[in-house]
């Protein structure tokens, strides 16, 4: 089987099912909220609905890797579909990643790699020549330069993608989002689309 039938297959072809997935990983708070108003259903629902939630991380991979793949092989997904897809996966990726300092992490690690690869492969001698000082303080400086240096280039991405994460996090936008996928989803399966209604 061809990788291109293979993925349409997996993903694009059950576009529909994946985003009423996201919509109620995204409108999670809302549908457990209902489901405690129903007195026989309400427990399992609540249940399946916090487990849905407690994947969405993995939940948003797929949502945008659906929306590439069907932009990738040309497939007939409308383009609210598409904007749907993307702007939920986006979402819901960075929901649980928006507060975590990544850019401190990556320049840390960048400045263990540059330490241990002069550390390991070209120790400096001790004392340093001409300077006469302990290399410590050379190895010192080579771990602070690329931690520094990487730190202040990620960390404008890292605050750009925590203030959208932020923003599509917000409960209302969430909730939006989420029931627009779920409609959509059921639309979908159906033959129809949200934008035939817009059209008028």
């Amino acid at each position: 089987m061809r990788s291109d039938k293979l993925w349409r297959e997996l993903l694009v072809s059950n576009a529909p099912y994946i985003l009423i997935v996201g919509g109620i990983a995204a409108a999670s708070w809302l549908l457990e909220g209902l489901a405690r108003r129903a007195p026989l259903i309400g427990r399992p629902v609540r249940w399946s609905v916090k487990i849905i939630s407690a994947l969405g991380f993995l939940i948003g991979i797929l949502l945008m890797a659906t929306a590439l793949i069907a932009w990738w092989l040309m497939q007939s997904l409308d383009s609210l579909t598409q904007l749907l897809l993307i702007v939920t996966g986006i979402a819901l990726f960075l929901k649980p990643i928006k507060d975590v300092r990544w850019a401190s992490l990556i320049g840390f690690a960048a400045g263990c790699f540059c330490l241990g690869f002069v550390y390991f492969f070209y120790p400096l001698p001790d004392p340093i020549p001409i300077l006469g000082i302990s290399p410590n303080w050379i190895y010192a400086v080579i771990f602070l330069l690329p931690t520094l240096f990487v730190y202040l280039l990620f960390g404008f991405v890292e605050d750009l993608l925590s203030f959208i994460g932020a923003i599509l996090s917000f409960r209302l936008v969430a909730i939006t989002l989420g029931v627009l996928c779920i409609i959509q989803g059921i639309l979908l399966l159906l033959d129809r689309s949200l934008l035939e209604f817009f059209a008028y």
